[in-house]
């Protein structure tokens, strides 16, 4: 049994008590756009060299309606994924989440974020990655990673264009989901959007068809910008990637 969805439902139990799927979606939509036009005011308590960071993002944009935001999922999760054939991503186990972050942001502090590190989009498109693999929380994961990413790059001086990512969110979660799969990972999709969103492209002619409206549509033979979010279902799957 979830205890984060009330009984005989999916919808999360929420501080409003909205028992309606769509309406706790529209609703959690609408926090979350307050939560990021005002994140700028916990920049000066982050440390985004530690897990801590992340915890403070997503307690941020989620604390007005989920009890547990801010804290580390208790159950395990899986999602069955049209661009990996109907398997899920091998998450986190809940008693690895803590020691695989901070694994992550060890290795975080060990890099170089400039622009002089010509290895500056991989490196950040592996961090995106391996964090979001972990997926910490019982919801918001993808949205809270998208936004610690957007304040890491600019806590490191660095450009990014969050609208780029926002704006084309199915072709990211499904470039993530390729990209953190253990068994051939396709990491090429997320670093594509990445170069972009970091300024980091070689400029020059860009085809009619690959304009930036257009090029984050399709992944192999999927129409990403189509992509609907599924709930997670609870427990182990024995069928990962």
């Amino acid at each position: 049994m979830d205890p984060y969805v009330y009984e005989n439902s999916n919808v999360l139990k929420n501080k409003l008590n909205i028992r309606n799927e769509q309406e706790l979606i529209n609703i959690e939509a609408q926090f979350l756009i307050v939560g990021i036009l005002d994140i700028d005011e916990i920049l000066s308590d982050i440390d985004f060299f530690h897990l801590s960071s992340l915890q403070k993002v997503h307690y941020f944009l989620f604390q007005s309606i989920y009890e547990w935001a801010g804290e580390f999922r208790t159950v395990n999760i899986y999602k069955s994924e049209k661009v990996l054939g109907g398997v899920s991503v091998a998450y986190s186990d809940t008693t690895c989440i803590e020691t695989d972050l901070k694994l992550i942001f060890d290795w975080t502090a060990s890099i170089s974020w400039s622009v002089s590190n010509n290895q500056l989009a991989q490196n950040f498109s592996r961090l995106m990655t391996d964090i979001w693999r972990v997926h910490p929380y019982r919801e918001g994961n993808t949205r809270t990673v998208s936004i610690f990413m957007k304040l890491f790059a600019e806590a490191q001086g660095l450009q990014f264009n969050e609208q780029l990512l926002s704006k084309n969110a199915g072709y990211v979660r499904n470039a993530l989901v390729l990209a953190a799969v253990e068994e051939s990972p396709e990491p090429e999709y997320l670093l594509k959007i990445i170069t972009d969103a970091l300024g980091l492209a070689k400029t020059g002619f860009v085809p009619k068809q690959k304009t930036n409206d257009e090029k984050y549509k399709i992944i192999e033979q999927y129409r990403v910008s189509n992509y609907e979010e599924k709930p997670f279902t609870i427990g182990t799957n024995l069928n990962k990637k």
